[in-house]
């Protein structure tokens, strides 16, 4: 028997998370995981900070609920929020010319599927 379809996805994301990561880091750690959301939610990346304020992590977090493809452009959109956020914190714009730039930037790493 094959893989399950959500099986079948995390892993294409682990591999795509990895190729990111090799490709492209942010300046801070990244967690991507799929996750139980509302189904209008697609996905989002937050920066997560310890007690004093410090951020530690970007925290990337993806809708169990779509298949593949659809995660795949979730992924791509909240990790350049992760790259355009490394620039000057999390004062840009969310979809800023900077934004726009870490985006191109990630589709070329992934092939622009």
């Amino acid at each position: 028997m094959g893989e399950s379809r959500s099986s079948r996805t995390s892993s294409s994301l682990r591999e795509w998370s990895r190729e990111l990561r090799r490709e492209l880091p942010p300046i801070l750690p990244i967690e991507v995981r799929r996750s139980r959301m509302k189904p209008k939610d697609h996905g989002d990346c937050d920066v997560l900070r310890r007690a004093d304020g410090t951020p530690y992590k970007f925290r990337v977090r993806i809708n169990s609920r779509l298949d593949a493809e659809a995660a795949l452009h979730v992924l791509a959109h909240e990790w350049a929020h992760a790259l355009s956020w490394s620039s000057d914190s999390t004062r840009i714009a969310e979809h800023s010319p900077e934004w726009g730039l870490a985006m191109a930037h990630v589709w070329n790493v992934l092939g622009g599927e």
